[in-house]
């Protein structure tokens, strides 16, 4: 019989299991579902009307070479542009700022990257190879005793070069130059073999009767060459005594001290040497480097007072052999030779002049505080004034001179007039103006109580008293009488009569009694006569301590100091001024 219907549905439901069964235990896994079928779908139709739109601009041409170019070329320009822009925006920034060239920077082009790079103003960066040599003895042209070995032809190519390298640091930039200062050792060498080695006036006098060695050593060609490079020499000197040049190229003063200082561009052995050889004919220069240097760098003050002592010392190793000479009597064991001390003297005494004429004030004090100790015959040791070593020093070379016992090239007469000349700066210090007029008889008494050695009061009158009698005229505190008698002592007429009535201020009268025509009309023309003179003294002032100062504050300040242009220019420098002025 037919199966049913449930037994039919119950047969397929097995068979359905069995198979599911069969397909886990063969397979393990479930029959993955059959992938869908896609669909192709159709292009896009295309309908009409449908396409470019109406006004719509056609693609560019492409750009010729030359219209690339010229792209090109505005684009180097905008950049180039913009480039100067920045670096004129930053130094205009840089000078509102007005920083001083320790802490101010400056913006230069990477040479690598091509952007700007701020560098600062003191930087081994700006540092240029100059390839400075010292200065030798031999490169003096007035120098006769040379080395056979010496090539003139060398010497004159040395010399020119230096001129030119000379002139180079003297063009430079104000923070270029004190990064060569600072950053090229050679330079402070140079400086420093120059002053060592350089001609003073003393040798240039002594060689003057010395045969010369041909048209080839002494050439013109050489001597210009040498009067440029001192000249050169000296303006750089200026240079580095000023920390400030202008109002946007300067340096901080303890900047500066620190440099010179750290650097010993300046020592006190290096200014002594500036003044012995530029003193003399560069006297308002030297007094500014001078004073520039001891007024910002307080340090050299402290210097000198260390070596005041070791100077006097050796002035006076130099004067006992010439002592004992005179008397005719052989130099101590371990004393120096006479023609050594007559070899050095010329310079010892040449830097105690210096000193005295453009030192500070409290310097010469501390040279004059000094101690000179004479062998007192073994009873101890002598202290004795500066002046009368310099009496003593005097009388044994004019001694040693008139015997003819010394067979030395040096000058003796030369040699003379420069102690007479360090006599007279020493009583001029003591004996000015400007300590009142009680300073004018200790002149007198000094002078009287020597007036038996005639030798002396004579050279003294060629040396150096007219100077003093100079600055007692002008301070005005003396009359003719006084000034008579002191002709009177010097057996001589240290001035002019008439020099008496152009140097002599209106301050003469304030001596006298107040009242009466004869003072009102001995006040009038020496107004009038002077007025030259103290416009002359006036400008020679402001030229080293600037313009901010007033005539008539400078011409009271001349009065004051006995009418001496270094004491005043020195007061107002160091701050030394007397409360009434």
């Amino acid at each position: 019989p037919a199966p049913s219907f449930c037994e039919n549905m119950g047969k397929v439901g097995s068979d359905h299991t069995r198979a599911a069964l069969a397909n886990a235990l063969n397979r393990g896994a479930a029959v993955a579902a059959p992938p869908k079928k896609e669909v192709p779908k159709e292009p896009p139709k295309i309908s009409k009307g449908h396409g470019k739109k109406k006004g719509a601009e056609a693609e560019p041409a492409p750009k010729t070479k030359k219209e690339l170019e010229e792209d090109q070329q505005r684009h180097l320009q905008e950049r180039e542009q913009e480039r100067q822009k920045f670096f004129a925006d930053a130094e205009a920034r840089k000078l509102s700022e007005q920083k001083g060239a320790d802490a101010a920077v400056t913006y230069v082009e990477d040479k690598d990257t091509r952007k700007p790079k701020a560098i600062s103003d003191i930087s081994d960066y700006w540092k240029q190879d100059l390839s400075l040599f010292p200065f030798m003895p031999s490169d003096n042209v007035a120098e006769t005793d040379l080395p056979e070995d010496i090539d003139l032809n060398l010497r004159l190519d040395y010399l020119q070069m230096l001129s030119q390298q000379l002139e180079r640091l003297l063009k430079m930039k104000f923070h270029v130059f004190w990064s060569q200062v600072i950053f090229d050792p050679s330079l402070s060498r140079l400086i420093d073999s120059y002053l060592r080695f350089c001609n003073r006036s003393h040798d240039i006098d002594s060689m003057k009767d010395a045969k010369p060695l041909g048209a080839d050593v002494l050439s013109a060609e050489e001597q210009a060459a040498t009067v440029q490079v001192s000249r050169r020499m000296l303006q750089l000197l200026l240079r580095l005594s000023r920390p400030q040049e202008s109002s946007q190229d300067f340096i901080s003063h303890d900047k500066w001290g620190q440099v010179v200082y750290d650097n010993h561009i300046f020592d006190v052995p290096k200014i002594i040497d500036i003044c012995t050889i530029y003193g003399d004919a560069n006297r308002n220069t030297v007094t500014k480097i001078v004073h520039s240097v001891f007024r910002t760098q307080p340090l050299y003050k402290d210097e000198f007072a260390s070596v005041v002592q070791h100077m006097l010392d050796g002035l006076l190793q130099c004067c006992f052999p010439l002592q004992a000479a005179a008397k005719g009597s052989k130099p101590a064991a371990g004393d120096l030779s006479v023609e050594e001390c007559l070899t050095f003297l010329p310079d010892i005494l040449g830097c105690f002049n210096a000193m005295f004429c453009f030192f500070p004030e409290d310097c010469v004090e501390m040279l004059m505080g000094g101690k000179l100790k004479l062998d007192s015959g073994g009873d101890g040791e002598a202290s004795v004034p500066l002046a009368d070593l310099m009496v003593l020093l005097h009388d044994a070379v004019c001694s040693l001179q008139g015997r003819g016992a010394v067979d030395s090239p040096v000058d003796l007469d030369g040699l003379i007039k420069m102690v007479s000349r360090l006599l007279s700066c020493v009583l001029g210090f003591r004996m000015a103006p400007r300590h009142g007029v009680d300073a004018f008889q200790q002149l007198l008494d000094w002078l009287q109580d020597k007036s038996e050695n005639v030798m002396l009061i004579a050279d003294l009158s060629r040396n150096g008293l007219e100077n003093i009698a100079m600055e007692w005229i002008a301070s005005g505190l003396v009359d003719d009488a006084q000034l008579d008698y002191l002709d009177e002592v010097c057996g001589m007429p240290l001035l002019p009569k008439e020099a008496r009535s152009t140097k002599r201020r209106p301050a003469a009268a304030a001596g006298k009694p107040a009242g009466g025509a004869a003072a009102s009309s001995t006040s009038r023309p020496a107004t009038s006569s002077s007025s030259g003179s103290d416009a002359a003294k006036i400008k020679e002032v402001k030229e080293i301590v600037g313009p901010e100062y007033g005539d008539g504050f400078l011409l009271q300040c001349l009065m004051h100091y006995g009418g001496s242009v270094p004491t005043v220019v020195g007061a107002i420098l160091d701050s030394s001024l007397p409360p009434q002025l």
